[in-house]
């Protein structure tokens, strides 16, 4: 079996430099640690769970617990999560594991049994809603932890983020300097701190531009094409005054604005504009579009490398000094064929 000191003879590192890496000390370089993970790989290392285990007082595994059925496409974004984070988790020696539960499980039950388990040294929150409370069971609880989003604008606690109030201004701005004034919105469900801030950030814009805000052509939905399909048709049912721009908040409902809109022969651009916020999820590409989508795009990757990178941080140095668990990630513009002027 490889052992620590024939992992140090096969890269030249000292025992205490590999030891260090592979817990993920904060001493030691991203450079470094890449390097000893490949080295780990390569030889087939592996570290004697138990005995760190008693060592530090930590079961190296951490959690992330997520209500109801993983269903496809639906849950695409999800499953990209947590596939990514368990990759990533994996890489820096740690066990990741995925707990499901029924939808309308007590979430202070369930979050309790977790934490007083003593089985998981952190946890990972996603799917936030305004002001969660899962945070303060997490903080009253005192353990390590992170989240995919933020749970308000003004968030104390560990995350990653991209910041969802400029991406919609950015997109209704694009909109509006296009010469559109009737803008729809095909945006998360409701209840979600990211739909949320995207409808602050839409509603911004059209009041820095002195346009009024509609309610009736904000539609709140799962972002699915599907329900993007069946949402752009609503937008457009007889007897509405019809937009000439719709916002949506993923590519999926897009995919599915775009065939509502080819049903009822409307053309995009010259018709309706469409613009969205892309993930870089795995399976579809913005560009092969037809025309191409015009977009903000944030990978999803991003996330979770910074997540694990973060709870990992948690754990070793504890929670104190928040800014150093935190990121806002910024987004790029990429215009393309699906916006026009009105």
């Amino acid at each position: 079996m490889t052992t620590l000191k024939d992992l140090s003879r096969h890269l030249g590192i000292s025992v205490t430099q590999i030891s260090r890496a592979l817990n993920d000390h904060s001493d030691v370089s991203e450079a470094t640690k890449e390097r000893v993970r490949r080295g780990a790989k390569e030889l087939g290392y592996s570290a004697n769970r138990s005995a760190r285990s008693l060592k530090t007082g930590r079961s190296g595994m951490v959690s992330l617990i997520r209500a109801g059925h993983l269903t496809f496409p639906s849950d695409l974004a999800a499953l990209d999560i947590i596939s990514g984070l368990s990759m990533e988790f994996s890489a820096r020696d740690i066990q990741f594991a995925l707990q499901m539960t029924d939808q309308d499980a007590d979430v202070e039950t369930i979050y309790g049994k977790a934490i007083g388990s003593g089985s998981f040294d952190g946890f990972v929150l996603i799917d936030l809603i305004e002001n969660d409370p899962r945070i303060d069971i997490m903080e009253k609880a005192g353990v390590p932890y992170v989240t995919h989003g933020r749970a308000s604008a003004e968030a104390k606690h560990p995350f990653f983020d991209i910041d969802n109030f400029a991406v919609a201004k950015w997109h209704t701005e694009h909109l509006i300097g296009l010469g559109h004034r009737r803008i729809a919105m095909l945006n998360g469900p409701k209840g979600y701190a990211y739909a949320q801030r995207r409808l602050e950030g839409y509603q911004a814009a059209l009041r820095e531009a002195g346009l009024p805000f509609n309610n009736s052509l904000v539609i709140h939905c799962t972002m699915t094409e599907a329900k993007g399909s069946v949402a752009t048709a609503q937008l457009f049912a007889e007897g509405r005054e019809r937009p000439t721009g719709i916002i949506c908040a993923n590519v999926f409902l897009a995919r599915g604005a775009y065939s509502s809109l080819e049903a009822l022969q409307l053309s995009v651009p010259s018709d309706v504009s469409i613009i969205a916020h892309d993930d870089v999820l795995s399976n579809i590409r913005t560009s092969a579009f037809y025309p191409a989508l015009t977009v903000t795009r944030s990978p999803f990757e991003r996330g979770w490398k910074a997540l694990s990178r973060f709870l990992c941080d948690a754990i070793e140095n504890g929670m104190d000094d928040r800014s150093r668990l935190q990121e806002v990630a910024d987004f790029e513009f990429i215009e393309r064929a699906s916006t026009a002027r009105a």
